[in-house]
């Protein structure tokens, strides 16, 4: 009971400090996708959900963990596992988490959407070529745009910001919950949900190898 408490204790240590960092990142999304009329709510959720979902990816690659690889008849290689899954899904403190997080703080007593939808219409289109993220967005596009988001923050803040690669599901998941927020006061909660697990779960499932 002892060592549980000591590791629960450590975790939201590593929650508490990533959370004044994830500041950071959110004000760049903020910053970027401002318009006229205010905050670019969709294109700021298409990049937090997008980066959560990679963060997990990167995080399975950079600890040498595992993935099911399935390839398309294109030569396109999916990644699924559940080590991604831990990171987006099952971890206390996976995105899902932060998601289910800030959904029970704008709908108090509400549960949240029924996930297995969403989970196994991801799975069912991966690789359609006719599929685009939230019926707008080409998965490969998306992919390239997250990932060149990533790799110019990466060493000013992901790698400043996290010890370890276990970390950057966490620092993103904090990232998403706060874009959330600021979309679900434009936008339905359930809608805001559903699309950002969508993104973040076709994100997670691709690499270089999957263009």
């Amino acid at each position: 009971m002892g060592l549980f408490r000591k590791e629960r204790k450590e975790n939201d240590d590593v929650v508490q400090r990533l959370s004044s960092q994830a500041g950071h990142i959110i004000a760049m999304l903020k910053d970027v996708f401002h318009t006229a009329q205010g905050l670019d709510h969709w294109k700021a959720l298409l990049y937090a959900s997008g980066l959560a979902g990679f963060a997990c990816h990167q995080a399975v690659k950079a600890n040498h963990e595992s993935f099911v690889v399935v390839e398309t008849n294109a030569g396109r290689k999916y990644f699924f596992g559940d080590d991604v899954n831990k990171y987006l899904l099952e971890d206390k403190y996976s995105v899902l988490c932060f998601m289910n997080g800030i959904y029970e703080h704008v709908c108090p007593g509400k549960a949240a959407p029924d996930i297995h939808g969403v989970i196994k219409n991801a799975v069912s289109v991966i690789g359609n070529g006719d599929y685009k993220i939230w019926n707008v967005y080409v998965p490969e596009e998306v992919y390239k745009e997250i990932k060149s988001c990533w790799d110019g923050i990466y060493e000013n803040m992901t790698a400043k910001y996290c010890k370890n690669p276990s970390e950057w599901p966490v620092l993103y998941g904090i990232v998403l919950q706060n874009i959330m927020l600021e979309a679900m006061k434009a936008v339905s909660p359930e809608n805001v949900y559903i699309a950002a697990l969508e993104c973040a779960l076709y994100i997670s499932k691709m690499d270089v190898e999957s263009l």
